[in-house]
């Protein structure tokens, strides 16, 4: 098979994968090469990711694309990396990395977000970046390691995402792409460019910040240690993607154009919106906390940030620690026989955010609202599935509402979408037909991405017409609605509103 290949490294925040992808006369296939688990660490300066982990498995994964590439006759063109959104590392003037990066779940990032929001306003914030806002992104992150150790971000030259901190781990330039700088509430959804006015009302040095480039910008060749350790050609190419993760779903979703369609990425988060063609900073999409994130081609990802699966991948790690070892496929089978609606979750409960002893935290909260706390596994992951399709139905409402607009059918993408138990809850809730598919959404449009830079694809609608072209979607139509209004109702008195 002939065609240009390209490696997509794509770092979810429990596990990491490189892929392969071969652009071949309009169709893309895509071959898993390598996959590895990776966490965050609690440390005594608090919650760090295994960065030197991470990038050991990295590599070992190029090395596998690259065998697999030999192995196939197949010329590597690029590589780009995507990863979650908000959090960062800071580099002194030597390049070298100032301290291990924080993950976006540390605690003190709660106390910089109050103190924040106490000093300028919440409406000030929003409005002045047109980002939801949550503790977890990277201006309180920033404000948290300023109160904590402000000689760091004095010295700091270079403030690099996670994913402009691989880039630069492979070429030794510096970049910052522009889908992950919008995660940051630190720019302007407006503009695009750093918010400076905000960063000096919180007294924040901005020496560390570049320019900010789009999706699909040339970063430059890998550099001869990396070529060495990888087998790969020092000709290498590395092209920033859509490098956030969600960007890259939400690039490869396969609508039409002209079609109302709504989106969910669905993983251990769900991010849940509509793509415009500019950004909605209104005080409606104040009041519903939603966010204006960039995406490819100059579109802007209006969403919510919803927890997703996280809970289900917490019960599933207590369950293994005691003594439990049940997989996905399992656990959602005992899902599907336990009782529905029997205990329904506030997924917005503050220690639902944190990891660690899941089961008990909903059962602290099943116990404190009142409702039966669940006595099995099935019972556990039900409730969590449950709740998250009943979350998306009102966020949907909450979306057409700012919006003023309906959407006739929902995008599901990513590996969420596997859990097929979960596709069918979500269109029982939203009353609407469910379309799942890509799950390898974000590697499909990082891919596709570099191969905007390659010149091989035009644009994004032409990206979707591949995408359309080499995937079959799987459809989801609503059942038992009635049933699932009434768990609506149930499940709004519980969360308040």
């Amino acid at each position: 098979m002939a065609g240009n290949a390209y490696i997509a490294i794509d770092l979810g925040a429990e596990s990491g994968r490189t892929i392969v992808g071969l652009v071949d006369r309009g169709r893309l296939h895509l071959a898993e090469i390598h996959r590895f688990r990776h966490l965050a660490r609690q440390l005594p300066s608090g919650l760090h990711w295994d960065l030197m982990g991470l990038w050991g498995n990295i590599l070992e994964g190029v090395a596998c694309a690259v065998d697999w590439a030999d192995s196939q006759g197949q010329t590597l063109t690029s590589l780009g990396v995507d990863t979650w959104g908000v959090d960062y590392a800071l580099l002194g003037q030597s390049g070298e990395l100032l301290a291990m990066p924080h993950c976006y779940r540390d605690e003190r990032n709660n106390v910089a977000f109050d103190r924040a929001v106490e000093a300028v306003g919440a409406e000030t914030l929003y409005d002045a970046t047109g980002i939801q806002l949550l503790p977890l992104n990277t201006l309180f992150q920033v404000l948290a390691q300023h109160a904590a150790e402000p000689e760091l971000l004095t010295r700091a030259q270079q403030l690099l995402f996670m994913p402009d901190l691989l880039h630069y781990f492979f070429t030794g330039r510096t970049t910052c792409e522009a889908t992950i700088a919008s995660t940051s509430q630190m720019t302007d959804a407006r503009t695009g460019t750093w918010n400076l006015d905000l960063l000096a009302k919180l007294a924040l040095p901005t020496q560390m910040l570049q320019d900010i480039v789009p999706p699909g910008t040339n970063v430059g060749t890998i550099l001869p240690h990396v070529a060495a350790a990888t087998g790969a050609s020092e000709q290498l190419q590395v092209v920033a993607p859509a490098s956030h993760d969600t960007a890259s779903a939400i690039a490869a979703v396969p609508a039409e154009v002209g079609t109302s369609w709504a989106y969910i990425s669905s993983g251990t988060w769900s991010l849940m919106g509509a793509e415009l063609p500019g950004p909605c900073v209104t005080p409606a999409a104040r009041a519903a906390n939603f966010t204006n994130e960039g995406g490819v081609d100059g579109t802007i990802r209006f969403l919510k940030n919803l927890i997703g699966l996280w809970p289900v991948q917490e019960c599933r790690r207590a369950l293994e620690n005691s003594g439990q070892p049940l997989d996905y496929a399992a656990l959602t089978a005992a899902a599907a026989d336990a009782e529905p609606f029997r205990t329904l979750l506030d997924l917005n409960y503050p220690p639902l955010m944190s990891p660690g002893e899941m089961p008990r935290k909903i059962a602290d909260f099943a116990r404190a609202s009142g409702q039966p706390e669940p006595e099995s596994a099935g019972q556990l992951v039900r409730c969590c599935l449950e709740s998250l399709a009943l979350l998306y139905r009102r966020t949907l409402d909450e979306l057409e509402a700012v919006l003023e607009r309906k959407f006739d059918v929902l995008h599901v993408v990513g590996g969420g979408g596997r859990n097929e138990l979960l596709n069918q809850f979500t269109a029982n809730a939203v009353g609407r037909p469910v379309v799942v598919g890509p799950e390898e959404a974000t590697a499909a449009g990082n891919v596709l991405v570099q191969a905007m830079a390659a010149g091989q694809i035009a644009n994004l609608a032409e990206l979707r017409k591949v995408v359309r072209t080499s995937f079959e979607p799987k459809r989801y139509e609503p059942e038992d609605t009635d049933a699932w209004s009434a768990a609506a109702a149930r499940f709004a008195e519980i969360i308040g509103g």
